[in-house]
């Protein structure tokens, strides 16, 4: 069965548009999630967990989904174990994930998300205690690879912090905090 997956966003066409678009492509069920559902009470994830091998999920991007990064490498990954397809209409062409493909694809499409909302906080976190992103020995480490050539990815990925992070940190400030504080104590999610 092809289920179609719409939600109320300012990152997502009109909720018409979205559904005009899944009728079209044949959708046999649409699954719609309005914005003024309660934070981190999805009831979409958890349906969409049930589905079973043959089955379709159509979205115009994975902000439909409206989940975390983690979020989304497991339900894709469920996707994949099970036998789902995922269907991406927001584009130019229309994206397919099939169970049998390769996982880099996925990942591919999934660091896309990540930098088209690098700042994104999902909103089922709680905030957690201020606590230092870098020590300074590893501030400093970070800094010499920069100088080095290594790219804030490249970094980022050594201390899992963000590319923002990195460049925030390098950088010695960070909205308007003076260098000290920045390199010790940061609100991190």
């Amino acid at each position: 069965m092809r289920y179609g997956v719409i939600r109320s966003s300012p990152r997502l066409p009109v909720i018409e548009d979205q559904r005009r678009k899944a009728e079209e492509f044949g959708c046999q069920a649409i699954f719609e999630e309005r914005a003024h559902a309660a934070a981190g009470q999805s009831r979409l994830l958890p349906l969409l967990e049930r589905l079973k091998a043959g089955d379709e999920v159509v979205v115009h991007s994975l902000d439909a989904f409206d989940a975390s990064i983690g979020d989304l490498v497991r339900l894709t990954r469920g996707f994949c174990d099970v036998g789902v397809s995922l269907w991406i209409l927001g584009g130019e062409t229309a994206d397919i994930l099939e169970p049998e493909q390769p996982t880099p694809r996925v990942l591919a499409l999934l660091a896309d998300f990540e930098e088209r909302h690098p700042s994104r906080t999902p909103t089922r976190r709680r905030a957690r205690a201020i606590e230092p992103l870098l020590t300074p020995h590893q501030l400093k480490f970070a800094r010499d690879m920069h100088r080095r050539g290594y790219g804030v990815r490249e970094i980022g990925l050594l201390f899992r912090l963000s590319p923002n992070e990195i460049t925030a940190l390098l950088s010695g400030s960070k909205r308007g905090q003076p260098t000290s504080e920045v390199s010790t104590y940061t609100n991190r999610p």
